[in-house]
């Protein structure tokens, strides 16, 4: 298996002979949104030319709708005729985009040799679900491939911990920017959390992603290299890659 980071939470992973491309978020630097008032987001540009980020992408994986995570320009670029993978509840709106091919999840759904799963999340503390709505993660499994749970945009909360003690995964994918929405938080991961993650996921190698792209964050790659320099518990299997960075597991 090999994880590509592309920029935040935008991944492409391939095992089985299957390139998937995960919650696509293309705009080039500063032309999407601010999510907090203070810069336009996305901070850094993307690390390759979109069309080769599409290039070979044999089906699309999306979370949720944010902006962040599915926006307007890959809306557009992606042809319409490319598998979309979602949670049933987003399958309409992105019928309505004129994606011609949008395959709900359910129980699990297999996308060439590779069996898709969803998981549940929890974007955030209470007070601010109302705003952030439901989100989704991924379990990803193929013979003779590492299983790989994709945790998606989601604070360490009960559902994590039950996918992570019930499935085991080899490897796993948080998002730990520790974003704030109207100073309320965090949405995803801080760096407290990505610890305990790598504690409760005992064995697992914690990829942590959804850094340094987003002007609401309040975690970066710096302070997620100091945590794991200071030796805690686990640290030792947190691996931070860089964009456009590949990783082979």
């Amino acid at each position: 298996m090999q994880i590509q980071l592309i920029r935040s939470a935008t991944l492409i992973v391939e095992l089985a002979d299957t390139r998937l491309l995960i919650d696509p978020w293309l705009a080039e630097k500063g032309q999407g949104r601010s999510y907090s008032g203070r810069a336009q987001s996305p901070l850094v540009g993307l690390p390759l030319p979109v069309e080769d980020i599409l290039e070979g992408v044999d089906a699309v994986l999306v979370s949720h709708l944010h902006s962040d995570h599915f926006d307007e320009v890959a809306q557009r670029v992606i042809p319409r005729g490319m598998p979309v993978v979602c949670h049933g509840r987003d399958a309409e709106a992105i019928r309505a985009m004129g994606f011609e091919q949008v395959l709900e999840v359910v129980e699990g759904i297999n996308v060439g040799q590779v069996h898709v799963r969803t998981t549940y999340g929890q974007h955030g503390p209470p007070e601010v679900l109302g705003d952030m709505g439901e989100v989704s993660g991924f379990l990803l499994s193929a013979i003779n491939e590492p299983l790989l749970y994709w945790a998606g945009d989601t604070i360490l909360c009960p559902a994590v911990e039950a996918v992570l003690k019930r499935e085991s995964p080899a490897v796993v994918v948080v998002h730990g920017c520790g974003a704030l929405w109207n100073g309320k938080g965090p949405l995803v991961m801080d760096g407290d959390m990505v610890l305990e993650t790598a504690r409760v996921a005992a064995g697992a190698v914690v990829v942590v992603t959804h850094l340094d792209a987003v002007d609401h964050a309040t975690v970066s790659r710096g302070d997620i290299r100091r945590l794991t320099a200071a030796g805690a518990r686990g640290a030792d299997r947190l691996v931070i890659p860089e964009d456009g960075e590949m990783l082979t597991f």
